[in-house]
């Protein structure tokens, strides 16, 4: 009953939470990217951008060329310098979809196609729910394989490109819109998008990344796997890139790619680091381009992110989530969580301990997490299985609070009395309710009483000897509680315990002998404090016996005792009347006296009313 009562609670949560998992499983869409976040934190992968650069048109380059927008021309003279380098493509990360229409707006434009044609050039352009359907057609072609299910089933009506004129100049186009999350974080980038000018006919744009990919190798046409699974891919020349949702997500590598100014160019000339790579042409000025929140919580240029995303691909670096993630993340949760609730029912006579084991148990979906992200650069969910590890275990330790409380409360209550605080205190944290339950055990039982009391009492008044009797038993309750005894009963001017319950103590006859000793040497000592208030000295007599007996919570539904009964309680009473007769002060029975490692004396041999056999009787 104790180990239910312990985990129907956790239970109950787990239960709640998995349902609500299966329910509504993009509730929990952020906690799953933040657990990716912090694998990228913890263990920031490195990633070679030996391949890719940038070439941005900077705060240096806008005071020495004049502030932004530049003439096309001009950036023209930056697309030539840069394909003069070597540079195997080049993405413009720049908007052109009007004509100029300045004074010298035509040639200007028409110098920048002709700088557009002379390249290996991919240029920006974005799809739009408000946009007009697009005039012309995709540079890359795409043959698709599957089964037929549709890479997208839903488009955008029309877009915003470049004007005709460079769109024909270009040697590729690509889309450069991206969507952040909900935390504003940048995580990933669509790498195929629909444009749907009228319902049902579709027609597919690379993004920006893929299209310089392609034009790097000198592609023709993209080559897209769609089967609606897990291993959906693009094939851009040599290199294949996993669909997985659709996205690339992106590595947040702790380096930045080479960034080299358009200001350098344009004095310096073309520039040998940018041979045989791909480069991003963006525009990295204050108030110009802006700047996007990372994983890792880095702001980076829209051109770096569009470079690592072409580094990722070419050294096929990904992050992809692991296969069958809600049946391979549930299982997990489910396994560690059953580990959990058995830790509560095993561990539950420390709450404290039991809660420790929960919450190392939280932190292991965040371990195999970071194993598969090291190792393997797969994705596996830490946040939902810790999310709901911990709720089970903050619920399982509620429950296990409640339980000690309650446990505590009741013992407390029961036997403050007749326990030591510190015998208490160990009940509550062991099990003590199964302790309090009736069993046989061996057990030692002194009873103290005092001689004389009926003539004192007839000489000195009721009232007096009560503060003679309180006297006595504070001296008893004392040394018994000193030596983790219990005490079963006061009676009259008698006080019952015993050792060995309900805790086991291995010396309990020595215990039980050491405290009748000292209490009547106490007694003797203290007579004086009952002299002084004009009261009677006492005198002690005290029996002891050790044997089996039943020993637990005993009576009525209206009250409860917890108490001794056996042959040995018996005869320490038989014991104690044999002692007063005989003048002795300590007397033990033959059970006691066998448990005792001290030498005892055998002092008489008596008959005792209820018992088949003479007893021995013993004194030190």
């Amino acid at each position: 009953m104790n180990a239910i009562r312990r985990i129907w609670i956790p239970i109950a949560v787990a239960v709640c939470f998995a349902a609500i998992q299966l329910a509504f499983p993009s509730t929990f869409d952020g906690i799953r990217e933040r657990s990716f976040d912090i694998y990228q934190r913890l263990m920031p992968r490195e990633l070679p951008l030996d391949q890719v650069a940038v070439v941005a048109i900077d705060d240096e380059s806008l005071a020495k060329h004049g502030r932004w927008p530049w003439s096309r021309a001009q950036v023209g003279e930056v697309v030539d310098l840069i394909s003069q380098s070597g540079a195997a493509a080049i993405g413009l990360d720049l908007l052109f979809p009007e004509d100029d229409v300045s004074a010298d707006g035509p040639t200007s434009d028409a110098a920048f196609a002709d700088a557009l044609s002379r390249a290996p050039s991919v240029l920006a352009m974005t799809l739009t729910h408000d946009g007009a359907p697009l005039d012309f057609e995709p540079k890359a072609g795409f043959s698709f394989i599957g089964d037929g299910t549709p890479p997208i089933d839903q488009g955008y009506p029309g877009g915003l490109a470049p004007v005709a004129a460079f769109t024909q100049a270009a040697s590729g186009l690509g889309v450069i819109r991206s969507f952040a999350d909900d935390d504003g974080r940048m995580r990933a980038i669509p790498l195929l998008w629909a444009e749907e000018p009228a319902p049902g006919k579709f027609r597919y744009w690379p993004a920006f990344s893929i299209e310089m990919l392609r034009v790097a190798q000198a592609e023709t046409s993209v080559a897209a796997r769609i089967f609606g699974a897990q291993d959906d891919a693009l094939k851009v020349g040599a290199v294949v890139v996993p669909l997985a949702d659709g996205r690339l997500r992106l590595v947040d590598v702790p380096a930045t790619p080479l960034n080299i100014s358009a200001a350098k160019l344009l004095a310096d000339g073309p520039q040998n680091a940018l041979e045989n790579r791909i480069v991003v042409l963006a525009v990295d000025a204050a108030g110009v381009d802006r700047y996007h929140l990372t994983a890792r919580g880095n702001l980076r240029l829209g051109a770096d992110l569009h470079a690592i995303a072409v580094s990722q691909m070419l050294n096929s670096f990904y992050l992809i989530r692991i296969n069958d993630p809600v049946e391979m993340e549930m299982g997990l949760f489910a396994a560690l969580a059953l580990l959990m609730l058995a830790g509560f029912v095993m561990l539950g006579r420390n709450p404290m301990m039991a809660t420790g084991f929960a919450a190392l148990i939280c932190f292991v979906p965040l371990a195999f997490g970071l194993w598969f992200y090291a190792d393997r650069g797969v994705l596996l969910d830490a946040g939902q299985p810790t999310l709901g590890l911990l709720l089970a275990g903050l619920s399982g330790g509620y429950a296990l609070y409640r339980e000690a409380e309650r446990k505590r409360v009741s013992l407390q209550r029961q036997f403050s009395q007749f326990l030591s605080p510190e015998v208490v205190k160990q009940l509550a944290e062991s099990e003590g309710v199964a302790a309090l339950e009736v069993e046989d055990r061996m057990i030692t039982i002194m009873l103290l009483d005092i001689r004389s009391f009926t003539a004192m009492s007839e000489e000195y008044g009721a009232k007096s000897m009560v503060d003679v009797v309180n006297h006595f038993f504070a001296i008893a309750s004392d040394e018994i509680f000193k030596r983790g005894g219990t005490i079963d009963k006061y009676m009259g001017d008698a006080v019952l315990a015993f050792w060995n319950a309900p805790l086991p103590q291995a010396d309990h006859a020595a215990r039980g002998f050491d405290c009748a000793q000292a209490i009547l040497a106490r007694v003797r000592r203290e007579n004086r404090l009952l002299e002084a208030q004009d009261l009677p000295a006492i005198r002690i007599v005290a029996a002891l016996e050790s044997g089996l007996c039943s020993v637990g919570n005993m009576g009525t539904p209206e009250r409860i005792d917890y108490t001794a009964l056996g042959p040995a309680v018996n005869l320490v009473s038989r014991l104690e009347k044999l002692a007063k007769d005989d003048g002795h002060l300590l007397v033990t029975g033959p059970g006691c006296a066998a448990e005792l490692e001290q030498p005892m004396l055998k002092v008489a041999r008596v008959d005792v009313r209820g018992f088949a056999e003479p007893v021995d009787v013993y004194v030190p």
